[in-house]
């Protein structure tokens, strides 16, 4: 059956109404080969995903104060539980998304709790993009032996998905 052009013009905004910003800032268009680099190098960090979250608690936090303030709660008190956890949510975070091949739809869903945590802690663009960097350097110090071209730059991408989101998200 042909369609008459009306029919066919009327079919066309509803293709269009998508969200493109949202969509496009999850699409950090991974190869296959770089979504390979991504989960073999995952599976070398998932399991001392623990001992990294620590190491960034001392280092990363400890060198931006300013961060770990967030973390306060309302009579001043520091939340330590929280501040350990937020690093190891992010680190599992990274696994999620890695281990969903990186898949638009399924990262959205997976970084709303994300916007949501970011809000309760009132942190701005600028201290996600601090905190994600130093996770970033982080892992690229841990797998400094199995780090290829290929793995750095599929990092790279899912990095500047995240903060690309995020930035879409908070402003």
């Amino acid at each position: 059956m042909k369609r008459s052009p009306q029919n066919r013009t009327q079919a066309k905004p509803l293709i269009s109404r998508r969200s493109a910003s949202i969509f496009d800032a999850l699409n950090p268009s991974l190869t296959n080969l770089e979504s390979l680099a991504l989960q073999k190098a995952w599976r070398i960090l998932e399991p001392k995903l623990r001992s990294l979250s620590t190491d960034i608690l001392m280092d990363l936090y400890s060198e931006h104060y300013e961060i770990m303030e967030k973390f306060r709660d309302d009579s001043g008190k520091l939340c330590n539980y929280e501040l350990i956890n937020y690093a190891t949510w992010l680190l599992r975070l990274y696994g999620s998304i890695i281990n969903n091949r990186v898949d638009p739809i399924k990262t959205k869903k997976l970084l709303e709790p994300l916007i949501e945590k970011l809000k309760k802690y009132s942190m701005d663009v600028d201290c996600v993009k601090l905190q994600l960097d130093g996770i970033k350097n982080f892992l690229f110090a841990e797998l400094r032996n199995a780090l290829s071209p290929t793995s750095i730059e599929a990092f790279n991408k899912l990095h500047n998905t995240i903060i690309r989101y995020v930035h879409i998200k908070l402003n």
